[in-house]
């Protein structure tokens, strides 16, 4: 028999990164393989599996089959009142005389109730779908705690190392019997609606526009079920699925319109990559259309509002709008954030984090939506789900496009290390970034020697008395929001958190040997070293001869004695600024009139910012 084997082995359920990396591959290795060879990759080594033998290389439950000899049953027992266990199946007549084997999910693993696969091997070669589906439609209506989802011939089934149980490698499952009894209700199953025969081969989109929905929901089954924190990362979701998958339209481009009648196609899905998700465009003159899911549902169900569509999507692919869930429950902190700073609530109950956030508060805002609006729960297996990675020159669009405005990548750049720093947005470590995402962007950008990587993954984070008290040490060091970095974060509150907030630090550079790292602290570049060196000689050489002196002034003589142009003085000194003032018990800050008499600074008063000793 044939089936498509990935080569890729799993020791646990791949996420949605390699299963796209499995999709993406599994097509190229199609196997001649036994019964018992077939369990041992699937259940032993984890590989995962296309059951038919496909007649392109394209997987899509619309492509014809050459051929198929198995089928599996998938009991993942999440309905309590309906279970069917391995015991259960032990004392089946059906299933010990027409199985072949049983093994248990990677689900399994961490489950008190039994979650686990039956295989049977086919009574003969199957070459055509819809006996593929009458077959499964069989076996469902034996067994009504089976998935339901899983009758597509080109369904993928993950599998396991647990090992497999033998019922007996000799048996077949008899299709005559299962086709036969499905026979005698199949007529029951088809519906005329308005002229058209619907049954379970009717596709997505016509199933949705008669309000098929208990159908459409069954041929789902868990594929796209999640939870999400919001109404708008749903629909960034549902617009980044294969829209021709989704619905079920023609694989053919062009195909016809599904909107209108027409002699010759014009209609076309295709993947629009500046903005990353699938558009429907008809080329009709009379007819024209252009847009989203969201966009085709509404005009296709004739639904009035954007909720509808939202409403609709999340019933029929069993999903949730939650604020239970961990997204969910930051999604509702990080409301309460917005409206506090958009009220200006914000300044009486936390004024530090206020004071850095009031100045870029339609920024912030933003981004913090765009965080939002691309991350959400995997339903099935609790995880945060990532729709995209977010480089820095794609948040500068997204900022300026949503707000009409042109700020450039520096200063979103800054906003950025501010809330990273404030740690209300969390980059993922490089160690947990998803394994394709990783491979197709992250890897490529360090391996390349013209680009540093500013591509990362985010995870939204909101605690208000966290970044209370980081805007507090921030601000009693008078930190400017241009200084934010690894150096600034590392010499104010210490290596870890520099590591988590810019996990890249030196190490890109370092490696391309832009930079040497000092050998008196290995996590800062010689040359900053040496500049706060140099700095504290300038600055203890105006201490000695006069008790203080004017930060303005420092700056300068900095700038001239190192011979480097007054701007970059200051933001060089910025960096190196608290970490110098806190290490050698110093003062600063604005001069005034006790300070002045203090110090009996001669001359003309001037309330510039001031430096001394204690």
């Amino acid at each position: 028999m044939k089936v498509y084997l990935s080569n890729i082995p799993n020791k646990e359920k791949p996420n949605q990164y390699m299963v796209k990396k499995i999709s993406n591959t599994i097509m190229n290795n199609l196997r001649e393989i036994t019964i018992q060879e077939f369990a041992e990759e699937l259940a032993v080594n984890g590989k995962t599996v296309v059951l038919a033998e496909l007649s392109e290389n394209k997987l899509s439950k619309m492509t014809e089959i050459l051929g198929q000899e198995l089928v599996m049953l998938d009991f993942d027992n999440k309905d309590e009142k309906n279970l069917y266990t391995i015991e259960d199946l032990e004392a089946d007549s059906f299933m010990q005389e027409n199985a072949s084997f049983i093994y248990r999910t990677f689900s399994d693993m961490y489950s008190e109730i039994d979650k686990f696969r039956v295989v049977f091997q086919l009574d003969k070669l199957v070459t055509d779908n819809h006996e593929i589906e009458q077959i499964y439609q069989g076996l469902f209506k034996k067994y009504p705690q089976a998935d339901s989802s899983v009758g597509q011939t080109n369904r993928m089934f993950f599998g396991s190392n647990a090992g497999y149980e033998i019922i007996d490698w000799d048996n077949r499952l008899d299709t005559k019997t299962i086709l036969v009894s499905d026979e005698i209700t199949e007529s029951s199953d088809i519906e005329i609606v308005s002229g058209e025969m619907l049954n379970e081969n009717t596709p997505i989109y016509l199933l949705l526009k008669y309000k098929k929905y208990d159908l459409v929901k069954q041929r789902f089954g868990k594929e796209y079920s999640n939870i999400f924190p919001d109404d708008i990362t749903a629909s960034n979701y549902f617009k980044t699925r294969d829209m021709r998958e989704f619905l079920e339209i023609s694989d053919e481009n062009p195909f016809y319109d599904i909107f209108h009648d027409e002699d010759n196609p014009s209609a076309s899905v295709y993947f629009a990559k500046d903005i990353q998700i699938y558009m429907y465009k008809c080329f009709s003159e009379s007819h024209p259309f252009h847009g989203d899911i969201v966009k085709v549902l509404k005009e296709y169900l004739g639904f009035r509002s954007f909720s509808e569509v939202m409403d609709l999507l999340i019933k029929v692919t069993d999903s949730e709008i939650s604020y239970l869930s961990e997204i969910g429950q930051a999604k509702r902190d990080y409301n309460d954030l917005r409206d506090q700073l958009r009220y200006k609530q914000l300044k009486n109950n936390y004024p530090e984090v206020y004071s850095y956030l009031n100045r870029y508060e339609d920024e912030v805002i933003e981004i913090m939506d765009i965080m939002f609006d691309f991350t959400y729960l995997d339903k099935t297996t609790g995880e945060l789900q990532y729709l995209n990675y977010l480089s820095l020159d794609r948040i500068t669009k997204y900022v300026n496009d949503r707000l009409h405005k042109k700020n450039s990548r520096n200063k979103i750049s800054n906003i950025m290390n501010l809330i990273i720093v404030m740690e209300m947005v969390t980059k993922l470590p490089p160690e947990s970034i998803p394994v394709e995402l990783k491979e197709q962007l992250i890897d490529k950008q360090e391996n390349d020697s013209k680009q540093i990587r500013t591509s990362n993954v985010y995870i939204p984070t909101i605690d208000l008395g966290n970044a209370f008290e980081i805007a507090k040490i921030l601000e009693k060091n008078d930190t400017t929001i241009k200084s934010l970095g690894f150096e600034v974060v590392y010499r104010m509150f210490g290596l870890e958190k520099a590591k988590k907030d810019f996990p890249q630090a030196y190490t890109p550079l370092e490696k391309r040997k832009l930079i040497k790292m000092s050998k008196r602290d290995s996590n800062l570049p010689k040359e900053n070293v040496e500049f706060e060196d140099k700095v504290i000689k300038i600055l203890f050489r105006e201490l000695k001869k006069q008790g203080y002196v004017f930060e303005a002034d420092l700056i300068e003589l900095i700038a001239n004695k190192l011979k480097i142009n007054k701007a970059t003085a200051r933001d060089k000194y910025n960096k190196v600024r608290a970490d110098m003032i806190n290490k050698y018990d110093l003062v600063r800050h604005r001069n005034n009139i006790e300070t002045n008499n203090l110090l009996e600074i001669k001359g003309k008063f001037s309330s510039k910012v001031i430096i001394y000793h204690q």
